[in-house]
């Protein structure tokens, strides 16, 4: 098998998995904090991170694809098909295991390697619930759903493909809003790190596309690009370590172990590693949350980083549909909390 492994692919998987790993722990960085903050106490610090990280991700990726660099279009994102329910029904269920677990799958995997033993809980049953819906028990209802899917007649899932519309202008014009929501949006200038962090996390995204799209990319077993993403890739390396079984890319296989020691090694460096208990009342919302967002993620296509950032910088409509999921699921999982702590 490991003769198999394309080193590019593993070496630039583990690097840019430690990279997110390190800048994510000393961020912060959290969709589902991104969300939740803004709404409860209107702290913008975490959605400034947020629109920094997607309004680079959007413009470097168009870049790579306007300068004909990385095949954009081939990507997983940019199928000929809207997987509506896919999209919507994962998303909703994975935003709603987010706010149960108290954080996104990126946030989970950091917490995890700071020390915090429930985010850990929910790592667990997020990746045997991902593992269950690609390849076990779970897999029949992931086929239905992705059945459902509509073609769709332009042969690309893109909105400038669909509305006909040249391939920059809806890039630019989402890249330079989310520029413009985080200098106008509350104070930047307070958390200057944070965003500092997001831009960093976003140019990751950037530098995904190029190394599985070039420097990685293999004449003679040729796959789509790819970039960060946390439940496929989660779901493969628990396959891979559990039953030796290596399905995907070296990059996805690579990609997890990075994170987890870059956090580990910024926490240790920091100070912030510390074994943290769980609190008794919270674990079955940890086992809970974990587990949905693991079947929620793998319907809907990916994860908070992987359609609400690598897939939503390719404009894809499925993405931004799951997009929608996330939110409307981190909506009633925000309210449930709500009502269930009065």
């Amino acid at each position: 098998m490991w003769e198999q492994i394309n080193p590019w692919l593993a070496g630039g998987g583990l690097g840019i998995g430690i990279a997110f790993g390190v800048v994510a722990q000393r961020s912060r960085f959290c969709v589902v904090s991104a969300f939740s903050n803004l709404v409860l106490i209107r702290d913008y610090r975490q959605l400034h991170a947020y629109l920094a990280a997607l309004g680079v991700a959007v413009l470097g990726t168009v870049a790579l694809e306007w300068l004909d660099l990385v095949a954009i279009a081939d990507t997983a994102y940019r199928r000929p098909s809207l997987n509506w329910l896919g999209a919507l029904g994962g998303g909703l269920l994975f935003g709603l295991g987010a706010m149960l677990a108290g954080g996104c799958a990126s946030r989970t995997l950091v917490r995890t390697a700071e020390g915090n033993l429930g985010a850990l809980l929910a790592l667990i049953t997020f990746a045997l619930s991902a593992m269950a819906a690609m390849f076990g028990v779970l897999q029949p209802v992931l086929v239905w759903v992705t059945a459902r899917a509509m073609p769709l007649a332009a042969g690309d899932a893109s909105l400038s493909a669909l509305l006909h519309w040249h391939l920059w202008v809806l890039p630019l014009g989402l890249g330079v809003a989310c520029f413009a929501g985080a200098l106008f949006l509350g104070r930047w200038r307070d958390h200057t790190g944070a965003v500092l962090g997001g831009a960093v996390i976003g140019l990751l995204v950037v530098a995904g596309w190029w190394v599985t799209g070039v420097i990685g990319a293999d004449d003679f077993e040729p796959r789509p690009p790819s970039s960060l993403t946390m439940a496929a890739p989660l779901a493969r390396t628990v396959t891979w370590v559990t039953m030796g079984q290596a399905t995907g890319t070296a990059f996805a296989l690579a990609l997890v172990p990075g994170i987890l020691f870059g956090a580990l090694a910024a926490a240790v460096a920091s100070g912030e590693f510390r074994w943290v208990p769980p609190a008794g009342e919270r674990v079955g919302a940890y086992l809970a949350g974990g587990a949905l967002m693991g079947v929620g993620a793998l319907h809907a296509g990916g994860c908070n980083i992987g359609q609400g950032l690598s897939g939503a910088a390719t404009l894809s409509a499925t993405s931004l549909l799951a997009v929608a999921g996330i939110v409307g699921g981190m909506s009633l999982g925000m309210a449930w909390l709500n009502r269930s702590s009065r």
